[in-house]
């Protein structure tokens, strides 16, 4: 009887989506907090060997699996299948322990040496939902505390605000505004 009952709550919470999503569970290795709520996501970083001005840097996208979590004022009306997931990026960062400042992803030629960040609500894993770019108004973020590079392991923390792009989708029920704050990250380059 219990199976049955938690069964038909799983199936009320991914078919209704009409309630926030719990905080993820621990055991990504990306946690901070977005808009004051838990979040969690797992880390993938890589090397971009056509990236002239990314010598001695990495990318890292964290992502986030759950339906819009924390990132949306409500949730959406019809939640089949995906509902969505949340992809924060970062370019460039160095190979080398230290804080670096956040900005937009810039061209090669515009700003060498340059950390980007944006973050993105995605719908069905690859169509693109909202957009955010960072608040430069606001200090923005990326420290490298630990970084090996015989075994490829970086470990850090960050900090940022990010505005919605009202460019590409004028109206929607994302916030205008996420703020990750007290971020701490692990990964390791393949």
């Amino acid at each position: 009887m219990k199976t049955i009952q938690w069964l038909s709550i799983a199936l009320i919470g991914l078919l209704g989506c009409s309630k926030s999503t719990p905080d993820p569970v621990a055991g990504e290795d990306t946690k901070a907090t977005l808009n004051g709520q838990g979040w969690s996501g797992i880390s993938t970083a890589w090397k971009n060997p056509s990236d002239s001005c990314g010598t001695n840097t990495i990318n890292l996208t964290i992502q986030n699996k759950l339906a819009y979590h924390k990132a949306r004022l409500r949730a959406p009306a019809i939640c089949a299948g995906y509902c969505g997931d949340q992809s924060l990026s970062f370019t460039r960062i160095p190979l080398a322990v230290g804080v670096y400042a956040l900005s937009t992803h810039q061209p090669c030629s515009a700003s060498p040496n340059q950390v980007g960040v944006s973050f993105t609500t995605l719908i069905g894993g690859d169509v693109i939902r909202d957009q955010y770019q960072p608040d430069l108004t606001r200090t923005a973020t990326i420290k490298v505390t630990k970084y090996d590079p015989q075994s490829g392991e970086m470990e850090g923390t960050f900090e940022v605000t990010l505005l919605r792009d009202t460019r590409r989708q004028l109206t929607s029920d994302a916030a205008e505004t996420v703020h990750f704050q007290n971020g701490s990250f692990k990964t390791k380059l393949p």
